[in-house]
């Protein structure tokens, strides 16, 4: 037991059950966000998605600020980031739920979320140390820099962070908080939620500095790793992320159960060769964008990297090209 990081494990284990409460009270998903705003014209949870990136902006480049993180920027492999964040938006609508969302429905009892992430993990496993190694690997070769750096919005415009920070504020407050009133729907108020998403976005990265190395929160490479490291010992050690992960869904159990919320819930016996597939196809999508909605759309967002800005928008037009060729087209 020496050997055993305490620190790690415990950071780890909080940050997941924290963040698997908030997830759960909050409803926060991006395939409903997306959903609900396409389909029918309810922006409520998008709302609190687009607040919880603000949040996680400001507060990763005040933790940067303060010397508590040393903000890494993700590269832009532009054809990775744009074909993965297709497929994988592609894949939320056919599964149901984005990343998160489908590691909290477990806690809530839904056992079509354990069919989905078999799913997930064999796509991402595939994809990572697979037969489709040499595919990612081609696919994300092309590499765009600036200065020779990984380009970010603010060197993109020549600005400093904080202006383009203000900028964003002020145009996020302007369009969040002239939406229609918020639905009644059993969960937290979307202020509220983006305010907790986006704080935990930001203390993840600097709680997951108790790991190897800073990285945030993701539901990406780690839910792949929790199937390959019972099998076959990969990673060769328990990682932060993979422990963040466990504490997700127990947090949402407990949530669950406060608010009287958990029952179980079987999936339709037709649906579950589709919400593999979309487990898969997110799975694999995921490992090829480098991150998935959370990781890419929020994580490393918030650090303004423009890879990741530009892996987010293309899971957002993946979802919509779905969401229109299963329900809109036919009118």
């Amino acid at each position: 037991m020496d050997d055993f990081n305490w620190t790690l494990h415990a950071s780890a284990l909080v940050t997941g059950l924290v963040f698997g409460y908030v997830l759960q009270r909050g409803g926060f998903c991006l395939t409903r966000a997306l959903s609900n705003a396409v389909l029918m014209r309810d922006g409520t949870i998008l709302r609190a998605y687009l607040l919880a990136l603000l949040v996680a902006i400001i507060g990763v480049h005040t933790l940067g600020a303060l010397g508590l993180l040393e903000v890494p920027v993700r590269p832009f492999r532009w054809v990775a980031n744009i074909l993965g964040g297709l497929f994988f938006g592609v894949g939320m609508i056919l599964s149901g739920g984005c990343s998160g969302s489908t590691w909290y429905r477990v806690g809530e009892g839904a056992v079509g979320a354990w069919v989905v992430l078999l799913g997930f993990a064999m796509g991402a496993t595939t994809v990572s140390v697979g037969a489709l190694v040499p595919l990612r690997t081609w696919l994300q070769a092309p590499t765009v820099t600036v200065g020779g750096a990984a380009p970010t919005l603010y060197a993109l415009v020549g600005l400093s962070p904080w202006m383009v920070i203000a900028v964003l504020a002020v145009a996020g407050a302007l369009f969040l908080f002239r939406g229609q009133a918020e639905p009644d729907h059993g969960k937290w108020p979307w202020p509220a939620t983006g305010l907790a998403v986006g704080v935990m976005i930001a203390a993840g990265w600097w709680t997951s500095g108790f790991g190897d190395r800073p990285a945030g929160i993701t539901f990406a490479s780690n839910t792949g790793h929790l199937l390959t490291y019972p099998l076959v010992g990969y990673p060769t050690q328990v990682t932060w992320s993979m422990v963040m992960l466990c504490g997700v869904p127990v947090g949402a159990w407990a949530a669950a159960c406060r608010a009287g919320e958990f029952r179980w819930k079987l999936p339709p016996g037709w649906s579950l060769v589709k919400i593999f597939g979309g487990g898969l196809l997110m799975g694999g999508a995921a490992l090829l964008a480098e991150g998935c909605n959370i990781n890419q759309g929020l994580t490393n967002s918030a650090t303004l990297s423009i890879g990741s800005l530009v892996t987010f928008a293309s899971m957002a037009l993946g979802a919509w090209l779905a969401l229109w060729a299963l329900y809109l087209r036919r009118g």
